[in-house]
């Protein structure tokens, strides 16, 4: 009886797995499909189709628009009833399934028509490639605001090296179909677990790009912050890494025009590290919101956020992680502490510690 058990356990399991595997190719496979067939579209078909689903989107689904006119009353400091607050806020919806459109047939583009179709109109490009000449890797934050997927794609063919930062607000399959679609060209996408902190942390030393959205509090256990003149949270991952590594920060948003994607680049900033953990963390958050909130407010009506900023009563924090938040002091020093230094040569900084230590005076103790 023993010998005939053994088999059925075994059989049991691989199922299990099998079934988990032909899900993932499954939501490959419809992502392809879709993906094909509706870059063989003439865009005006697929763009008025877009807008289309958008529009019915709009209407049927309650939840996620009264979400969104939520947050767009607060930056508006209108009501519910104002015919502004709701004609922006079925745009939102509109320019989301154009986004949804652009990712379909992006995998199909060249990196050619994505660096054409990319037009800075603030700051510059040598802010980035300043960043990246430092050594220290480079932060891009930004917010859910235009095709941001579309500017990623055209960051990789530059020839930037991107880690990205993406928690899941999905059914795990069509994440799956999502997230290909997405690194199909490059880019390695990981979410805030301990292991994506891990790959954001090891990026970051090795001179590369991590890229974060920094609007909303998608863990509900973020630091308190003023966002458009009302108290809720934000998410201090940006600036705790940024402190920790050393890593510069440039925020960026982009914004959907009639021809092609606006691109601006803002300042490069650093986070600056002192005994104070909390007080380091609350300073970048202060300096941040201005940035994030005229970020959002020049492309108010492509601002895709689908949860509420501001929620009406406080929810429990989402306990995902034995220390809480992924990105917590403890998480990140024990994550630090796994990871090589920097290269000879270069300046390291250890996670947890309050100075950085040359590779001169650490000699003697490699």
């Amino acid at each position: 009886m023993a010998h005939d058990d053994k088999p059925k356990r075994r059989t049991a399991v691989f199922r299990k797995e099998d079934r988990h595997e032909l899900r993932y190719q499954l939501s490959v496979a419809i992502a392809t499909s879709l993906s094909w067939f509706f870059f063989l579209v003439p865009a005006s078909i697929r763009n008025s189709f877009a807008e289309r689903c958008g529009s019915l989107f709009f209407r049927v689904s309650h939840t996620y628009r009264d979400n969104v006119i939520s947050n767009v009353m607060q930056v508006l400091g209108k009501t519910e009833e104002d015919a502004e607050v709701r004609a922006t806020a079925r745009s939102i919806c509109l320019n989301s399934a154009l986004n949804f459109m652009d990712l379909l047939t992006l995998t199909r583009r060249s990196g050619r028509y994505l660096m054409r179709s990319t037009h800075v109109v603030a700051g510059d490009w040598s802010t980035i490639n300043n960043a990246m000449a430092s050594g220290r890797g480079l932060i891009l934050v930004t917010a859910h605001v235009g095709c941001f997927d579309f500017i990623g794609q055209s960051f990789l063919a530059h020839g930037l090296k991107l880690t990205i930062v993406t928690g899941r607000t999905t059914s795990r399959f069509i994440f799956d179909g999502v997230t290909w679609l997405r690194s199909v060209r490059g880019g390695n996408f990981v979410e805030p677990t301990p292991s994506g902190v891990r790959a954001v942390i090891k990026a970051l030393r090795r001179g590369e790009c991590a890229v974060f959205v920094a609007d909303r509090d998608f863990f509900q256990n973020g630091r308190p912050a003023t966002f458009f003149g009302r108290e809720t949270t934000l998410p201090p991952g940006v600036t705790r890494i940024a402190r920790d590594t050393g890593a510069v920060i440039v925020p960026i948003f982009t914004r959907r025009m009639r021809h092609g994607h606006e691109l601006r680049i803002y300042p490069a900033m650093e986070i600056e590290k002192t005994s104070d953990i909390d007080a380091d963390i609350r300073a970048g958050i202060n300096r941040l919101v201005p940035i994030l909130e005229e970020g959002i407010r020049s492309a108010l009506e492509q601002w895709v956020m689908f949860q509420r900023v501001w929620p009406d009563t406080t929810p429990e924090a989402v306990k995902i992680f034995p220390t809480g938040s992924p990105l917590e002091s403890e998480l990140l020093e024990k994550v630090a502490s796994h990871l090589p230094e920097r290269k000879s040569g270069e300046t390291r900084v250890r996670v947890g510690s309050l100075a950085r230590v040359s590779s001169d005076s650490e000699a003697g103790h490699d």
